[in-house]
């Protein structure tokens, strides 16, 4: 601890030459390392199933399942109720105000709207199949490679939803 301090004294001290505070700071800056975020972030869920949590015994893998269920459940059933509250709350004033003239709606033309956007839905869906039949795929192998955490992982997220 006191070299710490007397580090810091020396940096901050006037007497101190250019060259030696050159010095100072190419070591401060070798003491870091560099690290690749692009390859830490790939693939993250599976370097952590297939890694060390699979190699756990069966009940930590099932608590450990378990409790991020438990919680992705839980946060789950909070922003449902929320969104379902807005969605709801909103078209329910659309109609009262409707109802009450202070809006009018052109139905026909919404109707019109809707389809057309079910069309580009159903259009995009289609051309997007193959990469979503893809990651479904790799889905299914990585919850068959990993039946306990799987499993743990859907009793937790009902137990999450009930609360």
């Amino acid at each position: 601890m006191r070299a710490l301090f007397s580090d810091l004294l020396q940096i901050s001290s006037p007497t101190v030459s250019k060259s030696t505070k050159d010095s100072m700071a190419n070591d401060a800056d070798d003491n870091f390392e560099i690290l690749d975020l692009a390859e830490a972030g790939k693939n993250w869920l599976e370097r952590a199933l297939d890694g060390e949590l699979s190699k756990k015994s069966v009940p930590v893998q099932l608590a450990m399942g378990g409790t991020s269920g438990w919680v992705a459940g839980y946060l789950f059933q909070k922003v449902s109720k929320a969104a379902a509250t807005a969605v709801g709350g909103g078209f329910m004033l659309i109609l009262v105000g409707h109802h009450t003239g202070y809006l009018k709606v052109n139905w026909k033309q919404f109707e019109k709207d809707i389809n057309k956007t079910q069309q580009t839905a159903v259009k995009e869906v289609e051309k997007r199949y193959p990469a979503f039949q893809g990651a479904f795929n790799k889905g299914k192998d990585l919850v068959k490679k990993n039946v306990m955490i799987s499993s743990g992982f859907a009793a937790g997220f009902l137990l999450g939803m009930a609360m």
